[in-house]
């Protein structure tokens, strides 16, 4: 879920941080081995980066083109034919791209109406589902020198006295967003300098408040299939709240901060998309609003998480359209022994229509719909409600005590990349990240899931229905549709379990 981002002004953050922080890359050229790695190639086609764009041009919310199907048990490639005639372009099964168990992404651009093409794939015998690609969209007391005067969202749910009792060590996070940087390093990318086409060194780095050796098995799965950068900043902040490194003197701490990250890139920024159309020799500039996070990627991560080693998920990002493919993914990592945190959504003031994946959580005992409070204790004004929602986490909010009542964390320096202004980004440079947003809600309780995970409780459902039990209540008397079962209380919880080491 997108969340909705402050941006604040961060001269005072830099002089906090003895100024910004700068990981110089080395050119990935001069890299030396007796066999080089083939280069990375790029994972998204102009096809379908044109249909990122019309996307983008047209504020849809889905890919135009692209649907996901599943079909039955047992039909043969001839039935699949037989149901793709259902399409008015008559695409054959080789058009599709298998991302799961019997469930295809199937891309024709010359059918741009992927609602229409859906319904009538829907219809067909062997079809058990059909929907768009839909885009969802981006939602000890630590001697950290900025967790007494900024982290009131840790000391809110009390976090110094858990961190007593666990840390969250031998336990996996995977992060589904637009990333997190797992490199120091200077990539060549072609770029659009207002003129021409160009290609531009663009230096990338590690946040030196994430220990580099807990970054382990990430994977791009929408961008390229080299190492994992985010371009945004929006998968950084949110990797932070889960499991920054804590106790290291540096700019912020973290929920479960001797996890492990495993950042799993399956949404595209801004300037993912003006890299690709310059590597296509397309002229220009996309929309500022382009990118964000296909169906197909986001099934893709979540299983791809569930069979290597992950035991918790965090999905901050969301939609309002339904999609059973999401619903499948969901029940496999959770059937796999993995807990789902996903961000209910910030559509309050927008109609507070049903927000997905995050409702497919009431129906998962092992994941879990996480609304926002801010430093009063009371819902975020944007927070979205409903019968799904079930837990609550600080997640901040403006409007109590302007920036003071957001969520910080070390983050990329904005000023090197906005879009509006930087022709030629970078992504090395770190400094105080302001945000707001269910999605900075949502990795509160993965970390705490993580804690829960490392002091012995292994079941996601154990895991929820504990969560669930120590919550402080808030609002009306019992569960309620603005907070769930409440606020989070680790340090309950983890004493609770009884297991204290």
């Amino acid at each position: 879920m997108t969340a909705t981002t402050v941006r604040i002004s961060m001269v005072a953050g830099v002089c906090a941080l003895a100024g910004l922080l700068i990981l110089h890359g080395a050119s990935v050229s001069a890299q030396q081995t007796p066999t080089p790695p083939p280069p990375p190639q790029f994972l998204t086609s102009a096809v379908q980066l044109a249909a990122f764009e019309q996307a983008a041009a047209g504020d849809l919310d889905y890919l135009p083109g692209e649907v996901i199907v599943k079909f039955r048990p047992g039909v043969s490639v001839t039935q699949q034919a037989r149901a793709l005639s259902a399409v008015r372009s008559r695409p054959s099964p080789d058009r599709l791209q298998w991302i799961a168990d019997r469930t295809a992404r199937l891309v024709v651009p010359e059918d741009p109406d992927s609602i229409g093409a859906a319904a009538n794939l829907t219809r067909q015998p062997e079809v058990e589902y059909a929907q768009p690609n839909w885009l969802r969209r981006p939602s000890s007391v630590p001697n950290d020198t900025r967790f007494a005067s900024r982290q009131w969202n840790l000391t809110m749910i009390d976090m110094p006295r858990a961190w007593d009792l666990n840390r969250g060590a031998g336990v996996t996070v995977a992060v589904v967003d637009t990333g997190l940087t797992s490199v120091n390093a200077t990539f060549p990318f072609k770029t659009w300098d207002g003129t021409g086409i160009v290609t531009a060194q663009v230096p990338v780095g590690i946040s030196p408040d994430m220990d580099a050796s807990r970054i382990v098995g990430g994977r791009d799965f929408v961008f390229w299939t080299g190492p994992v950068i985010d371009s945004d900043g929006h998968g950084t902040h949110v990797s932070g709240t889960a499991a920054q490194t804590t106790n290291n003197n540096l700019g912020y701490a973290g929920v479960a901060y001797n996890a492990n990250i495993m950042p799993l890139k399956a949404c595209l920024s801004f300037w993912d998309v003006q890299i690709l159309r310059a590597e296509f020799g397309v002229e220009g500039y996309p929309p500022l609003n382009s990118g964000g996070c296909p169906t197909s990627a986001i099934v893709a991560a979540i299983r791809y998480a569930a069979d290597n080693g992950a035991k918790v998920v965090n999905l901050s990002l969301g939609g309002t359209d339904p999609s059973p493919a999401d619903q499948d993914a969901l029940a496999y990592a959770v059937g796999r022994g993995v807990f789902v945190a996903i961000a209910a959504g910030n559509e309050f003031e927008d109609g507070n229509p049903t927000t997905y994946p995050a409702s497919y959580a009431r129906q998962l005992a092992g994941a879990m719909a996480v609304a926002s409070v801010g430093r009063t204790s009371r819902r975020s004004y944007f927070s979205s409600t409903g019968d799904f929602v079930e837990i609550a986490a600080p997640g901040g909010d403006a409007r109590e005590g302007d920036g003071n009542g957001v969520i910080f964390q070390t983050g990329i320096f904005y000023t090197d990349y906005d879009p509006a202004v930087v022709i030629f980004p970078r992504f090395d440079r770190y400094s105080d990240a302001a945000s707001q947003g269910t999605s900075m809600a949502s990795p509160h309780v993965a970390g705490f899931a993580a804690l829960l995970m490392s002091q012995g409780v292994k079941s996601p459902a154990a895991v929820e229905a504990l969560i669930k039990a120590t919550a402080k209540d808030l609002g009306d008397p019992g569960r309620d549709n603005s907070y769930g079962a409440g606020l989070i209380q680790p340090r309950t919880a983890l004493r609770g379990f009884g297991v204290v080491r």
